[in-house]
């Protein structure tokens, strides 16, 4: 896969899945040439599921494997493979027969697939397939002809992912994307809602469609598609089970982030490490992440080998890595927007609408006053802002002194600020990395990597919170509120996810002020029928009992 491409599915990643889930933490990707029904990356991949989850790909050692137990191989596999190898050439007359002249075959992950000749133009509809070592897609013919599916390990889904020929609008890719699950599955989808970002070059939505080449069972899906007015257009597809998505396409959205790695260059990489200060720095490949989930199961980490996590508890982890990095992730700090006097107990005092910067520093300042510790020295280079519904998310880079003898060290912040709610209150979740400039320009990819690796549990962090509450346990009737806030907003954005994924639409009669739950069509022929008289609601007007 070039370069380039990899930068675009990068972009295209974060800026879907902020706008999407409100979460910029957790999945990014690309699409391009999905599989026809015969294309052995379709039509094998359960095979090699069942018979070969624990071969490693490359060196033909898939194949070798589907052969040894050939007995048990599925005869649409068989048939895709055999047709596969009979494949003419693209753009060349009849081939003679299998071998190196019509194609190569490859095994990537736990797909089989045909990389087409060289010679083969973009868009064409036969399949390329990535490498046996790189896990990216060959390029054959530019980098719109490179495509590649990623099966979840423990049957959790499946990711297909490429880049797609010419200069399409969005709503002309969003068209192609859905041909190819089309082709995949052999089946015509059905799209829901669709939303769009900001800028308009992006499209998502879930979809609905039978798995008729696959194993023929009802699934769900994300699709997602790119096109800007310059630059490589693109989607990718997210897909599993009806009844498995909703639980499966987060842990979908980690994995992709996994095989894509950060591109150099890539806005990715200077989010975590490449901002002010760090350009021009080489730094190394990311390094393999393990995960620690926490012991109270509110979440889990994945940190590099010799990062040792030192507190894991209610959603909040922090970590020190070998050569002085230091790492806090999931903080939860509430804020008091108004009134006079400093904020009590664990809030701090920061009017809502105040600048990134500052209200980061006062967050911290006020919180090291509140603990009788000196307040670190910040100083803010710059502020990346990123897109989120409903709230704010953006990435701060400077230098940080925490007067731990170690002096001035480089800081990558990740502030995400939730609006206010009950008396002007909000919430601000910081994710922290700083260390010293020269480690951190050299680990760029690596920290990159950390970001989108964390997860948190919020039911268990809600159940946890609750049970604490009952027993009485050092909690105060500030506490208590303030865990009420966070239970219903979890709630309510919980209850909004849920009527995306069945196609639902809370709408409010403005004549008569009554809230209702109804199917997406519906909802969009009364809007249509009477705009001024029926609306649709966001999460943060749904009425408690009624609408969640």
């Amino acid at each position: 896969m070039s370069r380039s491409t990899k930068v675009f599915i990068w972009c295209l990643v974060a800026a879907t899945q902020a706008a999407l889930t409100g979460n910029p933490l957790r999945p990014q990707w690309s699409f391009a040439q999905t599989a026809s029904p015969q294309d052995p990356q379709a039509a094998c991949a359960a095979d090699v599921q069942k018979l070969c989850s624990d071969v490693p790909p490359g060196g033909g050692r898939i194949i070798a494997c589907l052969k040894q137990h050939q007995q048990d191989v599925s005869q649409g596999c068989k048939q895709a493979i055999a047709g596969a190898m009979r494949q003419p050439r693209v753009g060349s007359g009849p081939a003679a027969g299998p071998g190196p002249t019509t194609g190569n075959q490859t095994v990537t992950g736990s797909a089989v697939s045909v990389t087409p000749a060289p010679a083969a133009p973009p868009d064409t509809g036969s399949a390329a397939s990535p490498p046996p070592s790189g896990g990216t897609a060959t390029d054959s013919g530019g980098a719109q002809s490179g495509f590649k599916t990623i099966a979840m390990p423990t049957g959790g889904g499946y990711i297909y992912l490429g880049a797609l020929a010419g200069q399409p609008t969005p709503e002309d890719a969003m068209g192609k994307v859905m041909k190819r699950v089309n082709a995949l599955c052999g089946d015509r989808p059905q799209l829901g809602k669709l939303d769009k970002n900001t800028t308009g070059e992006i499209l998502a939505g879930f979809f609905t469609v039978t798995g008729k080449n696959l194993d023929g069972s009802a699934m769900k899906g994300l699709a997602i598609a790119y096109a800007p007015k310059t630059g490589t257009a693109g989607g990718a597809v997210l897909l599993d089970d009806a009844d498995r998505f909703p639980n499966t396409v987060n842990q979908m959205f980690t994995r992709l982030k996994q095989e894509l790695g950060s591109p150099a260059g890539s806005s990715a990489v200077q989010a975590a490490g490449g901002g002010p200060g760090m350009a021009g720095k080489a730094g190394a490949p990311p390094q393999p992440l393990q995960t620690t989930v926490f012991p109270d199961g509110t979440g889990e980490i994945r940190l590099p080998a010799g990062w040792q996590v030192e507190k894991a508890q209610m959603g909040d982890a922090s970590a020190s890595g070998p050569h002085g990095e230091k790492l806090r992730f999931g903080w939860t700090i509430p804020v008091r927007g108004g009134g006079r006097g400093p904020a009590p107990g664990n809030f701090v005092a920061i009017p809502w609408g105040t600048d990134p910067a500052s209200a980061f520093k006062a967050a911290l300042t006020q919180l090291s006053q509140k603990s009788r510790h000196q307040a670190p020295d910040i100083d803010i280079a710059k502020v990346q802002e990123l897109p989120l519904q409903g709230g704010k998310n953006e990435f701060l880079y400077g230098d940080m002194d925490v007067h731990d003898g170690q002096g001035k060290q480089y800081l990558v912040a990740q502030m995400i600020s939730a609006p206010p709610q009950v008396m002007g209150a909000w919430q601000i979740t910081l994710f922290v990395v700083y260390g010293p400039q020269q480690v951190m320009g050299q680990e760029a990819a690596t920290i990159s990597a950390i970001f989108p690796n964390y997860s948190r549990n919020s039911r268990q962090v809600a159940a946890i919170a609750n049970q604490q509450i009952q027993q009485g346990i050092a909690q105060t009737n500030q506490f208590v509120n303030t865990v009420g806030q966070y239970i219903d907003s979890s709630d309510r954005l919980t209850a909004g996810m849920s009527n995306v994924l069945r196609g639902q639409t809370v709408i409010v009669d403005t004549q008569t002020g009554g809230h209702a739950t109804t199917s997406d069509d519906l909802a969009g022929a009364l809007i249509n029928a009477n705009p001024s008289r029926f609306q649709s609601v966001s999460p943060s007007g749904y009425i408690p009992g009624i609408d969640y």
